[in-house]
């Protein structure tokens, strides 16, 4: 194939699937003590994931920059690839995409370089990504990859609950006052989240245990996706697979599931959602 598909490290789809396929990433990196590490290829997931929690002061997070983006999009090059689509999200959510736009606009004379947002974020981030490069298999040129995206990006939907509110006080995604955090402890409350196109992760409440956070959550796909498409799920962990039987029935019991893959969640993701938190994400089956 002369196009090279590109996304973000952070739209957590398996490395070793991305090297395996040929879809290049720019990667977003963790600093940790005032050193940057890129997340997919500096960091061991699993000792990350253990060692979290310890961190003081908690890591910070940073997007790559256009110097790492033109050498993804250099590597491309040199590989033969004569088009390059990247699927970013939008800039209201991350600045990575801005980045690849530098590094786009000083590599225009080597190859056509397409720019994506996407607006979606982590795991529907990476569903739009995995769909594109299923379209990408069959030959379909960019200009037909993109009005499929525009199609079903809006049928992608990412629903999850994290262990703890702990790490999102640590983040800031979550004020930390006195009576929340007192009482999230005593009634074991766990936060969920969706993924909302534009906005990324927004919370949808919390409930009492992991399993019924799970339970509401999953909720909200009967709620909101229609019931005459066939899906893939993707069902994501940071830690645990603990609930990927569980979940993976109860989406199930909802809609039509084709395929079910599981995808573990990149640092930058842990460091905001939580380890031991889960995505679960529906998406249209395409063969």
């Amino acid at each position: 194939m002369t196009l090279k598909l590109v996304g973000d490290s952070s739209a957590n789809i398996p490395k070793e699937f991305m090297d395996k396929e040929g879809i290049g990433y720019l990667q977003q990196k963790m600093i940790i003590d005032g050193k940057d590490y890129k997340e997919l290829t500096d960091i061991n997931r699993e000792d990350f994931i253990k060692e979290l929690s310890k961190f003081n002061p908690y890591p910070k997070t940073a997007y790559g920059s256009p110097a790492e983006a033109m050498e993804v999009f250099e590597k491309a090059i040199e590989e033969g690839h004569k088009e390059i689509l990247y699927i970013g999200v939008s800039p209201k959510l991350s600045s990575q995409i801005n980045s690849a736009k530098i590094a786009a606009k000083k590599l225009k004379n080597k190859a056509k370089i397409t720019l994506y947002e996407s607006g979606l974020s982590t795991t529907s981030q990476g569903a739009l990504i995995y769909l594109a490069w299923k379209l990408s298999k069959k030959g379909e040129s960019v200009s037909n990859i993109i009005k499929q995206m525009d199609k079903y990006r809006q049928q992608v939907y990412t629903v999850g609950a994290s262990a703890s509110f702990d790490q999102l006080f640590k983040t800031g995604k979550i004020q930390k006052k006195i009576g929340l955090n007192i009482m999230s402890k005593v009634l074991h409350l766990k936060p969920m989240f969706e993924i909302v196109l534009h906005e990324g992760a927004r919370g949808i409440g919390a409930s009492s245990g992991f399993k019924g956070a799970l339970n509401k959550a999953i909720a909200k796909i009967d709620e909101n996706m229609p019931k005459d498409i066939e899906y893939d799920l993707i069902l994501c962990e940071a830690g645990s697979t603990k609930f990927f039987n569980y979940s993976e029935n109860k989406v199930k019991s909802l809609v039509k599931v084709k395929d079910v893959l599981h995808w573990g969640t990149a640092p930058v993701v842990i460091h905001s959602l939580g380890t031991n938190s889960i995505q679960i994400t529906v998406l249209p089956h395409i063969d």
